[in-house]
């Protein structure tokens, strides 16, 4: 296969054009070729391109010309080996040369590195990276971990084996964790690129500036009542790459069920969505880190900078291997990319509505995705602002994603996107054209009118009519593969125990350190949670100042005692119960991508157990100043509320991870504490038997208040008509109790929120 170089004036080092292209040139500082510096450049000054004979370059600047040897262009022209290009004051020289291993320039980066073609003969061992080794193919994208994966050549006979990745190597589309031989015909995904194996070399392909999607008969249908609705109806249709597509229509009419079903979030009934000629539901886990989704709801932290949210962002989706520098670079090209460069050390919290959606957008640009899937995302804001979303997506399908948006405002489709999806109700797709064409398709002056005549003649008229055209957007289904219209189920595979545990321990780290820093960012919080305890704290130690005298003084230190353990379990159930749900859109997303859910549960645990602690620490001092005392000794007792509080906090979470909202789980915190109040055996003594089974089994007020009245006992000798069970079985069931709320509240979070893909 050809390569090319181009050669500019004034720069002695060529700059190679490897792969499938497109390459981007321009003032914009993310073009492949870049003149950031000239401003008689356009930020898209033209866009070079492979082609069946050659290469071609198409013109896209509205104010400076593109000149071939001289001759200002417009379209699209072939370009030929020594060809000049010229535009504003750059002279560049075209050349072609034959496809090998050589020292270039690969495109984004300055340095010369060994660059990776679109062919890999397999004559020897290889391995494929990030970083430039001796020997090693470089695939220059932050999805690439620096050493990713290796083929190892032996008797000929070829096995890819994963490097210890971050994002995985894939064959066929499952991810490996041991030497994988590997046949002819065989499929290996490393991040945006395609590996095909035929035999005796690697075909290279990417994603990266070319997804494209082909939409085959998809359909979806949900139960209602009892019996199958069909919301979707063989959504048929092309998404080339680097178009803009704005998915339109009346609410109900399949929209968002449609997209969620291209961005493989969702499983369709029937039909297969073709990611660059791969079953997208099939090799999911493959294509998912290079496919981006941005829902209507903002994923972003508010409490943070804008700088540390994207920070941990990348932490979390960026190779182990990067370094904090690259990921600062990312951070702020992701920052660049949505035009909120100088608002990244802003707290996300004061941006407007319109940045706060940037900023979304720049989260998930974070690793360059080829595909962007939006969910209303100009839903709420102003015509003004409208226009910069829309225009700034424009300019990042311009430079190489592909975008796919569910809209209901209008006003700047037209202007903007190159093409919509129109949908009407019973999920039709009744056209798929440029916005201009949809115009005369339907005959009305303004896109918001072809709703109304939809409605008019029904879905299924304007369906039929628009497939009558024969317009090349739609696929002839009888073309289509009987046995394609059903996905096949995707495999699974059994987790390796090693690389999971690294997985979570490293997510664990990053996320208890964003818990950490959004709760100390959170004053308000933090106030209210002083007050609470100084006045806890103050009021029990207050009302305990004597425990009276006779038999009153027993009732008094029971009462004492009771009320403590209540407190650790209240402050634990209370500050935990809103630390899921609040962060349902974020875990949902993240889930999507890489995260695991044992790490997200334990670092909230971490976090609120030891806030849950120092509060305690508050209580349990100002009630032993100012009580008369604390029955027993003070500091088993003590260690017995942190238990108590520990526990709380794993009900907290329970509570979270079942609620849908957070006045919700504010609601059944009450109703998770009354069984501790009157089976702990304090306020009610003689408790029916199923009840004091139950208590024994489930309520850990009840075995934090027999420990504490041990070491009171134990401390102060028997006491007539009091009996406890042993402090360190009431200890260990507490515990216990904590480990399997914590189990609980690990299950509900996978299988409610982050578990397998459901059908749409």
């Amino acid at each position: 296969m050809l390569e090319a170089r181009l050669t500019i004036e004034g720069n002695p080092q060529p700059i190679s054009l490897i792969g499938a292209g497109p390459w981007q040139v321009g003032r914009s500082a993310e073009a492949d070729v870049a003149f950031p510096d000239d401003h008689s450049c356009s930020r898209q000054q033209a866009r070079i391109i492979r082609t069946d004979d050659g290469f071609a370059i198409q013109h896209l600047s509205r104010g400076t010309p593109t000149a071939i040897d001289g001759e200002p262009i417009a379209g699209t022209v072939p370009l030929l080996d020594g060809a000049r290009i010229t535009f504003g004051v750059q002279r560049v020289l075209f050349t072609l040369i034959e496809a090998e291993f050589h020292e270039a320039t690969i495109i984004g980066r300055a340095e010369p590195i060994m660059a990776s073609p679109d062919r890999l003969s397999l004559d020897r061992s290889l391995t494929v990276g990030r970083q430039d080794h001796p020997g090693q193919i470089v695939f220059d994208h932050p999805a690439v971990s620096r050493r990713h994966a290796a083929f190892d050549v032996a008797n000929g006979s070829v096995a890819v084996r994963d490097l210890g990745s971050t994002n995985g190597t894939f064959v066929n589309g499952t991810r490996i964790d041991r030497p994988h031989p590997i046949a002819p015909g065989d499929r290996v995904d490393i991040g945006p690129f395609q590996l095909t194996f035929d035999g005796k070399g690697l075909t290279s392909t990417s994603r990266a500036g070319n997804a494209a999607l082909t939409v085959s008969g998809v359909s979806c249908d949900v139960r209602m009542a009892g019996a199958p609705v069909r919301i979707l109806d063989g959504a048929t249709f092309d998404i080339k790459p680097r178009e803009f597509v704005c998915i339109i229509g009346a609410s109900g009419s399949g929209k968002s069920t449609l997209m969620n079903i291209l961005a493989g979030r969702a499983l369709p009934s029937t039909g297969e969505v073709m990611l660059n000629g791969t079953n997208l539901h099939n090799s999911f886990d493959a294509m998912k880190q290079d496919i981006a989704f941005v829902p209507q709801q903002d994923v972003l932290h508010e409490q943070l900078t804008l700088r540390q949210a994207l920070d941990y962002a990348a932490q979390l989706r960026l190779p182990r291997d990067t370094t904090r520098q690259q990921r600062q670079s990312i951070v702020e090209t992701a920052a660049r990319s949505v035009d909120l460069s100088g608002r990244l050390d802003t707290r996300i919290g004061l941006l407007s509505g319109g940045q706060k959606k940037r900023a979304s957008l720049a989260s998930e640009i974070l690793n360059r995705p080829s595909l962007l899937f939006l969910d209303e995302v100009t839903s709420g804001l102003d015509e003004s602002t409208d226009w910069e979303i829309m225009r700034l997506l424009r300019r990042l399908a311009d430079e190489g994603m592909t975008i796919v948006v569910v809209t209901h405002t209008l006003a700047n489709v037209e202007a903007f996107c190159h093409k919509v999806v129109c949908m009407g109700r019973g999920g039709h797709t009744t056209f798929v054209g440029a916005p201009d064409s949809a115009l005369a398709f339907f005959g009305v002056q303004r896109l918001g009118e072809i709703f109304n005549r939809i409605e008019e003649d029904g879905a299924r008229f304007w369906r039929a009519r628009f497939e009558d055209t024969g317009s090349d957007t739609i696929i002839d289904l009888g073309t289509v593969r009987h046995a394609a219209l059903t996905p096949a189920p995707v495999s699974r595979r059994r987790e390796n125990p090693l690389r999971m545990a690294s997985l979570v321990a490293r997510q664990f780290g990053i996320l208890t350190h964003r818990n950490t820093r959004l709760l100390l960012a959170d004053r308000r919080t933090l106030a209210m949670a002083a007050v609470q305890s100084i006045l806890i704290g103050g009021l029990m130690g207050y009302a305990f100042g004597t425990f009276g005298t006779g038999p009153e003084t027993v009732t008094g230190k029971n009462a004492l005692l009771f009320l403590l353990g209540l407190t650790s379990i209240w402050l634990g159930c209370n500050g935990a119960s809103k630390d899921i749900v609040g962060e349902l859109v974020i875990y949902k997303r993240e889930r999507d991508i890489n995260l695991s859910t044992a790490a997200f549960v334990a670092s909230k645990y971490v976090v609120t157990g030891l806030f849950t602690i120092l509060q305690l620490t508050i209580v349990f001092a100002l009630t032993a100043l100012l009580a008369e005392r604390i029955p027993g000794r003070a500091l088993p007792q003590f260690g017995i509320l942190l238990a108590g509080g520990l526990a709380g906090t794993a009900i907290g979470l329970v509570i979270s991870a079942f609620s849908n909202t957070r006045d919700q789980a504010t609601t059944i915190v009450p109703l998770a504490l009354v069984p501790q109040i009157i089976l702990a055996g304090i306020l009610v003594p003689h408790l029916p038997a199923p009840a004091t089974l139950f208590a024994k089994v489930a309520v850990s007020s009840f075995w934090l208040t027999e420990a504490m009245k041990s070491v009171y006992i134990a401390a102060e000798g028997p006491i007539a008509n009091m009996t406890a069970e042993p402090t360190g079985t009431g200890v260990l069931i507490v515990i216990a109790h904590a480990a399997v709320f914590l189990l609980i509240t690990y299950l509900a979070a996978l299988l409610r929120h982050g578990g397998r893909r459901r059908r749409a």
